[in-house]
């Protein structure tokens, strides 16, 4: 593990580094419009100078002081306590030449006068090397990110001791399912409903919601009055 090799390289370090350009490039790409004209070139582009502005932010926060980025134009290169971290994309088991030629770059200009001391006092160069840290994010046929993967790799191309970083998300567009419905209490019973009157008189009778009679409905017969012809 990178840890193991290189006790900076925490793996809560790495897996900051990791989840931060995936979730970067996978935003830039979310936020692309084809139909007007986006292009994957031009979304890698802007991905790639938010993923600096990103880490920028990071190391300026103080909250990640082994965290430091050197950026010069395009040009970006994330250290963890001075150890270099070449990010770019493409897989893991064939870096291009010209990302093994910057991370070349990065660790002779770092690292030059400190292996000349170890020369002089009788050190051996480690087989194969020199060997430096990269990160390569691996995407889609649509350029979203889908892994990250951490690496040595030295000059002639080879690679060794790969770990990925978990960076699993949800999609964006699956939301969580919503919490279940507490179940409802139980309601008071409702009163009882009077029930009608029955027995003579119970035609026409009114009753009160305490099931007592109000008043008793009465027919009063009325006399014939005859009307002058």
């Amino acid at each position: 593990m990178p840890w193991e090799l290189n006790p900076v390289l925490d793996q809560s370090r790495l897996v900051l580094l990791a989840q931060t350009a995936v979730d970067v490039r996978n935003k830039a790409f979310s936020e692309a419009n084809r139909e007007e004209g986006d292009t994957s070139w031009g979304i890698g582009c802007k991905a790639h100078e938010r993923f600096g502005h990103a880490l920028c932010r990071l190391s300026e926060s103080g909250k990640h002081p082994w965290l430091s980025v050197y950026r010069d134009g395009l040009y970006l290169m994330p250290h963890i306590e001075g150890v270099a971290v070449r990010v770019y994309r493409g897989p893991a088991d064939k870096p291009s030449p010209r990302h093994l030629e910057a991370a070349r770059s990065e660790h002779n200009r770092r690292s030059e006068p400190r292996q000349m001391a170890f020369s002089f006092m009788g050190h051996e160069a480690e087989p194969g090397g020199p060997w430096f840290w990269m990160m390569a994010v691996e995407t889609d046929v649509e350029g979203r990110a889908l892994r990250a993967v951490f690496f040595q790799a030295n000059e002639a191309g080879g690679t060794r001791n790969a770990w990925e970083a978990p960076v699993e998300r949800l999609p964006a567009e699956v939301a969580p399912a919503p919490a279940a419905a507490p179940e409802p209490r139980d309601k008071p019973a409702r009163p009882a409903r009077p029930r009608a009157a029955s027995g003579p008189g119970a035609k026409g009778a009114v009753g009160s919601r305490e099931g007592r009679t109000l008043f008793q409905a009465q027919t009063v017969p009325l006399p014939l009055v005859s009307q002058p012809s």
